[in-house]
């Protein structure tokens, strides 16, 4: 018997359809690790202000990234993972403006933090 014959030869070919199932898959792959890129990045914007201060929560571009990749990864067909990864942006967003306005305990804000006593004020000049 010939090599063709037998099915040994090439086991890597592919059959009708096998393009699509392989195209599939890598797409919920790819939807996957961006959907896992996203959640990080929330993640990063939930504990960036315990350890840096509100002063880089200010920054917002990080969680818009992070929704963006939800977004695309709920395109690309990982609902679950794309809705979590969103929820938690937003919810980073609305963290970091709630710990630079002073509104979480241990937490100071920036714009809290001013001086008690006005550098200008103490001179009379009249």
């Amino acid at each position: 018997m010939s090599e063709g014959n037998n099915g040994l030869g090439n086991s890597r070919q592919l059959g009708p359809g096998g393009d699509k199932q392989r195209e599939q898959t890598a797409k919920s792959f790819f939807a996957l690790v961006v959907c896992v890129v996203g959640i990080l990045l929330g993640l990063v914007g939930l504990v960036t202000p315990f350890f840096t201060g509100p002063a880089a929560t200010a920054d917002v571009s990080i969680h818009a990234v992070g929704i963006l990749l939800g977004i695309l990864g709920y395109y690309l067909g990982a609902r679950r993972l794309a809705v979590a990864a969103v929820a938690l942006c937003i919810v980073a967003i609305f963290f970091g403006l709630a710990a630079s306005q002073d509104l979480i305990p241990g937490i100071q804000g920036e714009d809290r933090s001013l001086p008690s006593v006005e550098p200008g004020a103490q001179r009379p000049d009249s």
